[in-house]
């Protein structure tokens, strides 16, 4: 079994043209009066996302050449003026599959086969398209390291590979996913098969419309999206850096205006949509009106904010000096060709002085060479889906002594792999001695990812201190949320207000730990905030709110009704969703919500259907029928997913806590021993590992737990009151009184 991560960047269903294209009227349209942009797109990574496979498009070899992988030979042939593959299918065996369409072109070209119920699926197997010189020309699959089978849930034909769900969003222009899940199928259209114009600048019947008119009252110019960002950089001769300076007419802080930002972040980023129905075209101004952006967690970032996993640059950019200044994405690229403005440093001396920053003296580099390449120590390379380097937008200065204290990756190494960080770090405290000075988000990140409780006032400080990127406050506040204490609590509440949607929904997220009665005051008005991601959040915190028992005191019936109004956005919502099995896992949570159990065991079901090794369903499943007072229906689901997972400490864990519901003893201690081995961090496991064993009578076994997650996890008031309790009971008053002084 190969380890298994749902990822948005691989997938393709069967699609036709769309009937209806509504205003949407093709680039070619707009062609005759944007002569420059539209031969600038020609030939471009946009133009080229998605086409029909023919001899024209088709980059990889099809004269019958093969592959091997994990014991399957696939052969890649021709058949008339159409392309195949016989490789194995859903069920292992040997299968011809046409090849419907080409994904990407460069550095890599994956294939797109077409099913009867709709969907496409993206072959595994890919086209190394790069030169020979560069180790392309050749077929290479994407998990190298796996050994992945039909049984996989990373298996082309597996719902991980699927591009309506995954990626369709992004690879063409006013998609239509229209899933049907009575049927479990898709009907989904486009109106043009790539990114056009109108995936950017949105639909273009009113522009045209207003072409022949140019009437100046329509500041829009019939556009919905507005991309022009009204501010420009200058560079006197002898300033360091340039600064920005605003167009005549216009005012305001630059740096606040993330029009452009935003509307490349919507593809651009590791998010998820927003989108109410199965419509993926969006223009708002805000990113967080159509879209949830995922913050600097450590699944996807480590501590210092560098990437990790492949996250799109917008994430990585929003933490940059850059982006705080005012610089947009069009500074550095040209939005239709997608190259570069400049090449090489030249790109950088366009703000930053090359007499400063393009020296020996600056980056102390031999002139010329990769070392005195800004972007080799600022944007470092991460490769994905093995040929393919993406540079880290987060534009940041090196730290190898933040590496060495807390095993990060750094630039520096990345380069010299001959040297130690040790040497890198020496290096950079005799060539930058003030900047090994300054203070840096990783250590609390670090500690907070370890669960250490002295990072709660390190991360609060980091949301309220508006010096930092606001990504950054945002993914603090967020980190909170795992402590669930009173400090957290408190700390986002004070931000509930706060200007920034990103920060507010942080904060919606920590407070998800106090009890409904007493978040429903302040989560209330934010029901009606003017960015929806915000008011999502805030209805998800409040839905069980509707179920008349939920509360000590009735909301009013305007409130009722508000709330009702809110909950039926958020199905809406969610249900644009239900062709993935997050999406129904999310229908399944708020069902539960509003006391709905038929409504969640479907949800629960249909995620199983979609992916049945989908393990946040499983064992959320079996806690279903364990509140059902079914274990007997709970206990299959999670040893399946042992068997999937035998070293996931949530699965033994739920197994633990089952068994010890079946008064199996044995079994309960084996498997929360296991959890809290596999799992230190997570405080609770160790405390019901304690709480189980003195229970079986093994109680110095017990204090002895307990004690070793209490130098872990210190003041926890879980192991604190255990240990107390457990000392008094066994009459060793003293030490139950000096554990009982560290309550609070």
């Amino acid at each position: 079994m190969a380890t298994f991560c749902f990822l948005f960047f691989l997938c393709f269903g069967h699609l036709a043209a769309a009937d209806e294209a509504g205003d949407y009227v093709g680039s070619q349209q707009c062609a005759a009066c944007h002569q420059q942009a539209f031969a600038d797109w020609q030939g471009s990574h946009h133009q080229q996302a998605m086409q029909h496979a023919s001899k024209l498009t088709v980059l990889g070899d099809f004269n019958n050449s093969e592959f091997s992988y994990n014991g399957i030979r696939s052969t890649f042939y021709k058949k008339g003026e159409s392309f195949w593959v016989k490789t194995d299918g859903a069920d292992g065996s040997l299968q011809d599959f046409k090849i419907a369409y080409t994904f990407g072109v460069h550095p890599l070209q994956q294939y797109l086969i077409a099913f009867d119920d709709g969907r496409l699926q993206a072959l595994s197997i890919a086209w190394d398209s790069r030169s020979v010189e560069q180790g392309g020309q050749r077929w290479f699959h994407l998990y190298p390291n796996e050994q992945v089978s039909h049984q996989d849930a990373l298996h082309w034909t597996r719902q991980s590979q699927n591009w309506n769900s995954q990626c369709a969003e992004c690879h063409s222009t006013n998609l239509q996913k229209n899933y049907q899940p009575a049927s479990n199928s898709y009907q989904t259209t486009w109106s043009e098969i790539s990114v056009g114009c109108e995936s950017c600048h949105g639909p273009g019947a009113a522009h045209i419309q207003w072409s022949k008119q140019q009437s100046a009252a329509v500041k829009s110019k019939g556009l919905t999206a507005h991309l022009d960002q009204a501010a420009q950089w200058q560079r006197h001769p002898k300033a360091a850096t340039a600064h920005i300076s605003r167009m005549q007419g216009e005012a305001g802080d630059s740096a606040a205006n993330n029009s452009q930002i935003d509307h490349c972040g919507r593809c651009h980023s590791r998010r998820s949509s927003l989108h109410s129905d199965n419509k993926s075209a969006s223009f708002s101004e805000q990113l967080l009106d159509s879209h949830m952006l995922s913050l600097i967690e450590s699944s996807l970032y480590y501590a210092d904010g560098q990437i990790k996993e492949e996250v799109f640059v917008h994430g990585s950019f929003l933490q940059s000096k850059m982006h705080q200044r005012g610089v947009v994405c069009s500074n550095c690229h040209n939005p239709h060709s997608l190259q570069l403005k400049q090449q090489g440093n030249a790109l950088c001396a366009q703000c930053h002085n090359p007499a400063s920053f393009d020296s020996p003296e600056h980056h102390h580099h031999v002139a010329d060479s990769s070392g005195g390449q800004c972007v080799n120590c600022h944007m470092p390379e991460t490769t994905y889906m093995v040929v393919d380097p993406r540079r880290d937008h987060s534009l940041r200065v090196p730290r190898p002594d933040i590496s060495l204290q807390l095993a990060l990756p750094n630039a520096c190494n990345q380069c010299h792999q001959d040297k130690s960080v040790a040497w890198a770090a020496a290096a950079f405290k005799q060539w930058y001695p003030d900047r090994i000075k300054q203070s840096h988000f990783a250590y609390a990140f670090n500690a907070a990812d370890q669960l250490q409780p002295l990072a709660v006032p390190k991360l609060a400080a980091l949301a309220a201190d508006s010096s930092q990127a606001v990504i950054i406050r945002a993914s603090a506040l967020q980190r909170l949320s795992a402590y669930q204490d009173q400090y957290s609590i408190n700390t986002a509440l004070t931000l509930l207000a706060a200007p920034q949607p990103l920060i507010r929904v942080a904060a919606l997220q920590v407070l998800a730990a106090m009890p409904l009665e007493q978040r429903i005051g302040p989560v209330w008005p934010l029901l009606s905030d003017p960015i929806k991601a915000v008011r999502l959040e805030a209805t998800r915190l409040l839905a069980a709110a509707t179920v008349p028992t939920a509360l000590s005191t009735a909301l009013t019936e305007p409130q009722r009704q508000q709330l009702q109004q809110a909950v039926a956005d958020y199905l809406a919502m969610a249900n644009s969703h239900a062709d993935s099995p997050n999406g129904q896992l999310q229908l399944a949570a708020i069902y539960e919500q509003l006391d709905q159990a038929a409504k969640a065991k479907q949800a629960y079901q249909h995620a199983l259907l979609l992916e049945p090794d989908f393990i946040p369903a499983l064992i959320n499943f079996a806690d279903w029928y364990r509140a059902q007072g079914q274990d007997e229906l709970a206990l299959p689901l999670l040893l399946k997913s042992l068997n999937l997972s035998p070293t996931n400490a949530d699965v033994h864990f739920s197994l633990g806590l089952l068994y010890i519901r079946l008064n199996q003893r044995q079994q309960a201690l084996n498997h929360v021993q296991q959890a809290a081995e596999l799992a230190p961090r997570v405080a609770h496991y160790s405390y019901v590992y304690g709480v189980v064993l003195f229970d079986m009578g093994q109680s110095e076994l017990a204090i002895a737990v307990l004690k070793k997650a209490l130098l872990q996890h210190p003041g926890h008031p879980d192991i604190l009151t255990a240990l107390v309790s457990y000392l008094q009971r066994l009459g060793r008053a003293a030490e139950a009184t000096a554990y009982a002084a560290q309550l609070p």
